[in-house]
Order: structure tokens, then sequence, then C-alpha cells
């Protein structure tokens, strides 16, 4: 039996991450996007059913999540691949630990949610409303620095959240973990390679500056309207969700070797 631990990469691992991810892109576009636009139809589809379809579409999350992990790993080692990929984690052996996971991480965000409106003293609704008035400094309306506070506080406490899950799907189905023990083992891999992470952040924060630069010269230089701008934001949104998949993949061969290679043998 292969031991599953996690391995601490240097922080350079943080840079390389990013354009391996874009590499398994480059391999299967069009798979790649086709997958998204499956997912995002259905989070959309999902959004039209009021409170019920938001609860259902976070306890499909991990799953979903694993399947685009999953669709990497058939790219970077040559299996057949097809966009049904990204639910294989719900035609497999482990789907019910994948919806246990899933109603921890509801659970988790539903804390999050209740835990900021309990700090602000107001509901959580009134956190994402920001009206015309409310865009003064704080001096003129201290309303706006509780907005961003709000704010703040929920990205803050969001970040173990996602420490938690990061991993836990991948631990769950080729580790064999159990739902709470693959969210301890993904909490600390994550705690262990810090200094990758905040350098892979740094790198998304930098290519989506200059992304957005160029972007920005481009509509001054051609006039784009409204029309052309969306299509030009689609696909390169996509693309760039395509890369961050593929990159997800990435951190977990890196992190956790062991853990493919059980999946391989298996």
């Amino acid at each position: 039996m292969i031991k599953i631990q996690p391995s601490v990469v240097t922080v350079f691992e943080g840079r390389s991450w990013l354009y391996n991810g874009y590499r398994l892109f480059k391999k299967e576009p069009s798979v790649w996007l086709v997958s998204l636009l499956a997912y995002w139809t259905a989070m959309f589809l999902f959004g039209l059913i009021p409170i019920l379809g938001v609860i259902l579409s976070l306890i499909l999350s991990p799953g979903l999540a694993f399947g685009f992990i999953s669709l990497g790993s058939a790219l970077d080692n040559r299996r057949p691949i097809a966009p049904r990929l990204i639910i294989s984690g719900f035609t497999g052996s482990k789907k019910s630990e994948l919806l246990i996971l899933g109603f921890f991480y509801l659970l988790f965000l539903a804390l999050l949610v209740l835990l900021t409106s309990l700090i602000n003293e107001k509901s959580i609704i009134d956190l994402l409303y920001i009206t015309e008035d409310s865009i003064q400094s704080p001096e003129d309306n201290p309303q706006n620095k509780l907005n961003v506070g709000g704010l703040l506080i929920s990205v803050l406490l969001y970040v173990p959240v996602q420490m938690l899950f990061w991993f836990a799907p991948q631990l769950v189905v080729w580790g064999d973990l159990r739902p709470l023990k693959a969210m301890f083992y993904s909490f600390f891999a994550v705690l262990l390679n810090w200094k990758g992470f905040v350098l892979y952040l740094f790198t998304w924060a930098i290519v989506l500056l200059f992304s957005s630069i160029a972007i920005t010269i481009c509509i001054s230089i051609f006039k784009l309207n409204q029309t052309a701008l969306i299509l030009v934001l689609f696909p390169f949104s996509f693309v760039i969700m395509a890369i961050a998949q593929g990159s997800y993949y990435e951190i977990t061969k890196t992190i956790f070797p062991d853990l493919l290679k059980k999946h391989h043998v298996d």
C-alpha cells in the first residue's frame, strides 16, 4: 500500500504550476472549453431554481472539481478524454463520499456567511449591495467602511475553507480517505506549501493585470462596443478558467506525487 504524504515543494514551483496548467490546456483546448461550457450551463440552470439550486450546486462542487482534476490527469497521461470526465467523480465508487464532502462545503460556507453577517451586524445581502451613495470616503459614509470590512473578512475567512477542500476530492477518490481525514490532509498540505501558493497567486495577479491592460488597449484602439467586448471577454474568461483547472491538477501532481502513483496503479 502506498503511503500518502504531502511533499513540501520549493517556492518557485508556484510559478511553474500556472505554466504547466497552460501546457495542459494547449494539448486539448476544445475539450477544456466544451467541459467548462457544460459546467457553467449546468450552474446556470441550477441558478434558476431559487435557493435549492444554489444548495445543490455547492454540494456538487467538490465532485465536479475532481472531474476537472481527472480531465487534467487523463490529458497528462495520454488516456482517452471526453467532457464527461467532469462527472467521473459521481460515476465511480466514491460518489457518496464526494457528496458528503459537498455537504461539509455547504456547511462551512453557511457558517462563513453567518459569521460575516454577525461581525458586521447586518445581513450578508446588505454587505453585497453597494449603492451609489456608499461609494464615498469612509469619513462621509461610515457604511462604506462596513461594506469593505465585511468583504475583506469574508475573503480572509474563506481562505481556510479553501485550504480544507483544495485537495480533499482527490484524496477521497484517489487516496481512499474519508472526507474528514481528506480535509485534514488538504489543509496541512496547503499550509506546508504556503510559500508556493503565495507565488502562484502572485503569478496569477501579474497575468491578469497584464491581460486587463492588453484588453483595455484593444478597446481603445479598435473602439469596441459592448457586443464586441463580450465576444472578446467570453472566450478569454473560459481560457483563463481552463488554465486554472489545469494548474489545479499540476498542484496535486507535485504536492501529492504518491497519490498520483496510487491512482495510476489502480
